[in-house]
């Protein structure tokens, strides 16, 4: 197999969070040649695809051999090669933000808030004002997740990573919201993944103009191509 990077370097902006993926000694490269890469991420993480043509992403979609997955794919119009090898499954189309620069980005402040690490006593606060799974969710708040907190010690929000890598998991209560929270959040969480030696990035599903806004405000450059999340039951 060919050196991954040199084929996801060639688009920085849409295999940011491949690029990222091979900064995990976990991460398998299943797949790397002229026409694609394909690799398996650690921890919760998912596959990820880029194809350059229809018959790369036949190729690797076969590769996958498990009954239940998930995979992030690109680009989108090779999609129905995948669906033909796998079946027809959920998707949830993204734009995929990512930042490339090494420099910190400002980190505004917020009169009455002060940002700080969450603990496991914050998981069932997340759980509900996210509305996912327990053992997510711990895996989250284990891996860094930062919360905003008001002068009586009440959170008003919160941001973290996903499985694969990915800033997320924002959110500011309604009763918080105009205020500058979630960009003093996301500055935050950006120039934490800096100093890890991370390649900051995040997914926005498609129509989602406030995230957009948000990504472009803070420096973050946005792929022209959308990458493809797919599932098929995911355990």
């Amino acid at each position: 197999m060919k050196d991954p990077k040199i084929y996801l370097e060639r688009d920085f902006l849409l295999h940011a969070d491949m690029l990222n993926a091979l900064l995990d000694e976990k991460t398998e490269t299943l797949y790397s040649e002229e026409d694609g890469v394909m690799l398996k991420f650690g921890g919760h993480g998912p596959y990820a695809i880029t194809a350059a043509n229809a018959e790369a992403m036949t190729k690797m979609a076969k590769l996958i051999e498990k009954e239940h997955f998930a995979a992030v794919v690109r680009p989108f119009k090779f999609l129905p090669e995948f669906f033909a090898v796998k079946g027809r499954c959920g998707t949830m189309p993204c734009y995929q933000a990512s930042y490339r620069s090494k420099e910190p980005v400002p980190e505004p402040e917020v009169p009455g808030i002060e940002i700080r690490p969450l603990s496991e006593e914050h998981i069932p606060f997340v759980m509900k004002e996210y509305e996912d799974d327990e053992e997510y969710i711990t895996f989250c708040v284990k891996n860094g997740m930062l919360g905003a907190f008001d002068e009586n010690g009440n959170c008003a929000g919160f941001i973290g990573t996903h499985g694969e890598g990915s800033m997320g998991l924002l959110k500011v209560l309604p009763e918080y919201r105009r205020r500058g929270i979630g960009i003093a959040l996301e500055a935050r969480m950006l120039n934490k993944k800096l100093r890890e030696g991370k390649i900051p990035h995040d997914h926005v599903v498609v129509g989602n103009e406030k995230s957009m806004a948000l990504q472009r405000k803070i420096g973050m450059g946005i792929a022209d191509n959308m990458v493809t999340w797919v599932f098929n039951d995911w355990e």
